[in-house]
């Protein structure tokens, strides 16, 4: 149980990570390059995150009995990349609508997956935090699509960083959950 705990806290390390690195990527680029390449960067981080998810929530299936949701995540995120993949013409006001409904369903699972979390971690309340702030990111996204794309842009950086931020935190957590049991059971 406990390695496959340490292999989850490596799976949101990874997720984390690689959105950091997505929203640094979106903020560092200038906004012509990323209104034609946002489409691309997009697909491959929701086919590669969703990825991770997919493996993580099979790796974590014999220690949490809510794993299904964290899979249910992924396939969400690499449909979302491969059809952003199929369809490179979709205009960018389409792609934020994407991007809006991906961070809509993913905010739900991440407060729903906290919610269920709370009796093995502490500091899921980050995971809520998460959720939240992914479910008012792709509300915003749907309701203001024409607000700019340059504004968006900055937008999916930071919410990207953000989340990134959020899973990194919440490995250390898992993790010195982990620890905290090795240490009862050293004790014992």
């Amino acid at each position: 149980m406990f390695d496959k705990a340490k292999r989850i806290s490596s799976f949101l390390v990874i997720r984390g990570l690689l959105a950091l690195v997505f929203g640094v990527l979106v903020l560092a680029l200038p906004t012509l390059a990323v209104v034609s390449s946002l489409i691309w960067v997009f697909a491959i981080f929701a086919i590669v995150d969703g990825t991770f998810a997919v493996v993580g929530s099979l790796a974590s299936h014999e220690t949490f009995e809510d794993w299904w949701l964290l899979l249910l995540a992924g396939i969400m995120g690499i449909m979302i990349g491969v059809f952003t993949f199929a369809r490179p013409g979709v205009a960018a006001l389409v792609l934020v609508m994407y991007i809006g409904l991906r961070a809509i369903i993913s905010g739900i699972l991440e407060i729903v997956f906290a919610i269920r979390l709370r009796k093995h971690v502490e500091g899921e309340w980050l995971f809520v935090v998460a959720g939240v702030l992914s479910m008012l990111f792709g509300l915003a996204l749907i309701v203001w699509p024409i607000a700019g794309i340059e504004a968006v842009v900055w937008l999916i950086g930071v919410y990207a960083i953000a989340g990134g931020a959020m899973q990194l935190v919440l490995a250390g957590q898992v993790r010195d959950w982990v620890r905290r049991i090795e240490d009862r059971k050293t004790a014992a």
